[in-house]
C-alpha cells in the first residue's frame, strides 16, 4: 500500500472518533495592561465574562455632570444558539466551546467554574441535565443536549452541525459524522437506524436526497449534499425519486469482471513469508498490502491497475459480510482506508502486514472494516 502514516496504525482497535473541540487563542497584554483576546477566541466573550469595554466606566455625559446617574447597561444575555452548538463535546475537551457549555449549564442550575475544561464536575452536570431532559445519559454533548440547554429544537441543532466543517462521507464510512448524516436524512424523510455506519440503506437515502435536490447523484456526501441536508429538501415517499443505484465511489452495481476466487487465494498464499516492503508489488521486491492484491489478482488473470488500498476499496463494490466470497477484499477503514487483505473465508485474510513485516494468513482483527468485491 502507499501510506502516509507510521507502520501498524491500522492495527489500533476500535472506531475512530472525530472529537471537535473548542479552540481558544492565548490572552496577551495590551496598552496599559488591559487583556487582549486573540481573534480565534474573540467569540468566547459571548460565553465568558463581559468584555473590557463593557467593564470600563462609561465616559461622563452632560447628564452625569449635572448629577443625573445614567441607567445601568443591560446585562449580557447569551444567545440561544452560537457557533458552539455545532460542536460535539465530551470529557477532556477544552476551549471556548466548553466555557459556553459551562455557562449554559450554570444557567440551568449547575454551579461550575467556567474554566473551559470538560472535567469531572462538568461531566456530572451534563449527565444531570440529560437525565432531567429525558435523554440518554452518556455525558456527551451533542445536538439533543445542546437543544435542552439553549431552548432550540434538536433538528435545528443538527442542521447547524451539518453546515459546519463536516468531512466528505461515502459508503463504508463510520462514526459520529455518519450519525449526524443519518439524523439529517431522517429529518428529510428517510427512515434509517442511526448506527453511525454508512451502509446500503444510508447510501440509498443519500442518492434519493441528491436527486430531489437536483445535485449530482453519486452517493458521496460533500458540501452540496450537506447544504441540501441543512435546507428544506424532502426525500420522496418511495425513497428513490429515480436516484441512481450505482454504489459509492462511482463504480457500477457490478464490475463485470470474472473473478476466480480460488486462483486469487492460491496466488496470495504462494507469497506467504515474503517480506513487507512499502510500495512493493513483486516477490523479488516484497509487498505492501495493495501490492499483494495487485500481484494476486493479476496472477489470477484479473487485470487490475496498481492502486492504493483506498483506491481498490472504492474502485470495487462495497458489500455486506454475508455477500463476501473467497477472493474478495477486506478493507480496514482506519487511517483513511490504509490497509487491506484478501478474504479467504471463515473470517480469515491473507495480507502483507506492516507490523509483522511479511505476508501472513490470519484472522480478521477487531477493527472497523468493509468487504469489497470485483465480481
Amino acid at each position: 500500500m502507499f501510506r502516509t502514516a507510521a507502520h501498524a496504525t491500522h492495527r489500533a482497535p476500535g472506531r475512530a472518533v472525530i472529537d471537535y473541540r473548542g479552540l481558544a487563542a492565548p490572552v496577551g497584554k495590551g496598552v496599559g495592561g488591559v487583556a487582549v483576546i486573540g481573534a480565534v477566541s474573540a467569540t468566547a466573550a459571548l460565553a465568558g465574562t463581559a468584555s473590557a469595554s463593557a467593564q470600563a466606566p462609561a465616559a461622563p455625559t452632560s447628564s452625569a455632570v449635572r448629577g443625573v446617574v445614567p441607567a445601568p447597561a443591560a446585562p449580557t444575555v447569551l444567545p440561544a444558539t452560537t457557533q458552539y452548538t455545532s460542536v460535539k463535546l465530551r470529557p477532556g475537551a477544552r476551549g471556548s466551546a466548553v466555557t459556553y457549555l459551562q455557562q449554559q449549564l450554570n444557567a440551568s442550575g449547575a454551579d461550575l467554574s467556567a474554566d473551559g475544561v470538560f472535567g469531572a464536575a462538568t461531566l456530572k452536570a451534563v449527565r444531570t441535565q440529560q437525565a432531567s431532559a429525558g435523554l440518554a445519559v452518556d455525558g456527551v454533548v451533542g445536538p439533543k443536549t445542546w437543544a435542552t440547554l439553549t431552548g432550540t429544537s434538536a433538528a435545528a441543532s443538527v442542521a447547524t452541525a451539518s453546515t459546519s466543517d463536516q468531512p466528505k462521507l461515502r459508503q463504508g464510512a463510520r462514526g459520529d459524522s455518519v450519525r449526524t448524516l443519518q439524523n439529517l436524512l431522517n429529518a428529510s424523510g428517510a427512515s434509517l437506524t442511526v448506527d453511525g455506519v454508512f451502509g446500503a440503506g444510508t447510501a440509498s437515502a443519500v442518492r434519493a436526497l441528491q436527486s430531489a435536490a437536483g445535485i449530482g447523484v453519486d452517493g458521496v456526501v460533500g458540501p452540496k449534499t450537506w447544504n441540501a441536508l441543512g435546507g428544506s429538501v424532502r426525500i420522496p415517499a418511495d425513497g428513490t425519486s429515480g436516484a441512481s443505484t450505482a454504489p459509492a465511489g462511482g463504480s457500477s452495481a457490478s464490475t463485470g469482471t470474472s473473478v476466480d476466487g480460488a486462483a486469487v487465494i492460491s496466488a496470495a498464499r504462494a507469497q506467504i513469508g515474503v517480506r513487507y516492503t512499502w510500495g512493493g508489488s513483486t516477490p523479488s521486491t516484497g509487498f505492501d498490502c495493495s501490492g499483494l492484491v495487485y500481484h494476486a489478482y493479476n496472477q489470477a488473470g484479473i487485470n487490475l491497475p496498481r492502486k492504493t488500498a483506498k483506491g481498490y476499496t472504492f474502485g470495487g463494490r462495497i458489500i455486506s459480510q454475508s455477500e463476501a466470497q473467497p477472493g474478495d477484499l477486506v478493507a480496514f477503514t482506519g487511517n483513511d482506508y490504509g490497509h487491506m487483505g484478501i478474504y479467504v473465508g471463515n473470517g480469515r485474510i491473507i495480507d502483507a502486514s506492516g507490523s509483522r513485516q511479511q505476508v501472513v494468513e490470519r484472522s480478521i482483527w477487531n477493527a472497523p472494516h468493509v468487504f469489497v468485491t470485483y465480481r
